[in-house]
């Protein structure tokens, strides 16, 4: 028995194309965004889709309507979702980020693994709030598939927990979600995953990048 995860980075949000850190912040999505998250009602041509579960935040939110809406399903929200958060940083452009606070930013852009914006979260603590969900939605969903939105660092820190990636280090790897994309991933009891399809941007064709 296998659980199928689809899981979607929001679409563009403002703080998307304007350079700027989301965070935990209430950034909407932008047009562009809206009309990526509108080709994410492509997947219920796909097959049955059990379950709609999101991020809290704005643009998660946003990203996961159309599709709840085509199916008449709730979107179910889980603050272990959203993206890690970087404290004061948040809101700020990466040039603004870097001269405000020129420690923390050249860290974070290193990707030193104990980096910790200001009042925000280490690489650690935002995989460790977010990894439990990714499991159990895995065990609570045997032979269903589901749709999980999220964000760009929380989708990495997922991926690389299926891997099995050390955090303790500096990953040399990054998985690359671009807005609105999926990884497709499948869940084999007892604890095997299979990542068949990273990325996937399919449902967007035709869409301005």
């Amino acid at each position: 028995m296998h659980a199928d995860l689809l899981l979607v980075r929001h679409g563009q949000s403002e703080g998307n194309e304007s350079g700027r850190f989301g965070g935990h912040g209430p950034t909407p999505l932008t047009k562009l965004g809206q009309r990526q998250a509108k080709g994410l009602v492509k997947l219920a041509d796909e097959g049955p889709i059990h379950a709609i579960y999101a991020s809290d935040l704005l643009r998660a939110q946003e990203t996961a309507t159309p599709l709840a809406e085509r199916l008449g399903l709730p979107i179910q929200s889980l603050p272990g979702l959203r993206e890690r958060s970087v404290g004061l940083m948040t809101g700020l452009t990466f040039p603004e980020a870097e001269v405000r606070f020129p420690t923390e930013y050249a860290a974070m852009m290193r990707r030193d693994p104990g980096a910790r914006p200001p009042e925000g979260e280490t690489q650690a603590e935002c995989a460790a709030r977010a990894v439990p969900v990714l499991e159990s939605l895995a065990a609570q969903h045997p032979g269903q598939r589901i749709v999980v939105v999220s964000h760009a660092m929380t989708l990495s820190l997922l991926l690389y927990h299926v891997v099995g990636a050390d955090l303790s280090h500096l990953p040399r790897l990054f998985f690359r979600t671009d807005n609105c994309a999926i990884h497709r991933l499948r869940y084999t009891l007892p604890n095997i995953w299979t990542i068949y399809a990273p990325n996937d941007q399919r449902h967007l064709s035709g869409m301005e990048p």
